[in-house]
Order: structure tokens, then C-alpha cells, then sequence
């Protein structure tokens, strides 16, 4: 999945494996638990990756999560 930071001042971005969440959660669920480790922000927009046989994901790099919302 594609992970993008809410502030259009940022626009720090990372690819993720979405293999850690449950099948029924819903992308709209999760953005909220993201923050931005280079700005700080609270929240993401988050997308499919449509691309991801092209290339490869990055484990973790640009956001931790929050384990409860």
C-alpha cells in the first residue's frame, strides 16, 4: 500500500506491505494510526499499490504506526 502524509507541505511518502492488518479492515481505518517521522504529523492517506510486482515494497521506512487510534 501506499502511504502519503496529510500535510501537502511534507509530501513524505512510503510503500508498505499491508500483510500486518486483517482483510476486512478498511484503508480508511488505518490512515488516522500513521504519523509522519519527517514532519510529525498525525494521519496519512492511504492507497492500494497497483504497482507493487514492478517495485518491491519498503518495509516501514518514513512512518511508524500507532497501535490504537
Amino acid at each position: 500500500m501506499l502511504v502519503y502524509c496529510t500535510d501537502y507541505h511534507c509530501s513524505n511518502s512510503v510503500t508498505l506491505m499491508a500483510d500486518q492488518w486483517s482483510d476486512d479492515l478498511r484503508l480508511s481505518d488505518i490512515g488516522p494510526r500513521f504519523v509522519c517521522t519527517a514532519c510529525g504529523k498525525r494521519g496519512a492517506d492511504v492507497r492500494l499499490n497497483f504497482n507493487w510486482g514492478i517495485r518491491g515494497p519498503i518495509g516501514g521506512m518514513g512512518y511508524r504506526v500507532l497501535s490504537d487510534a
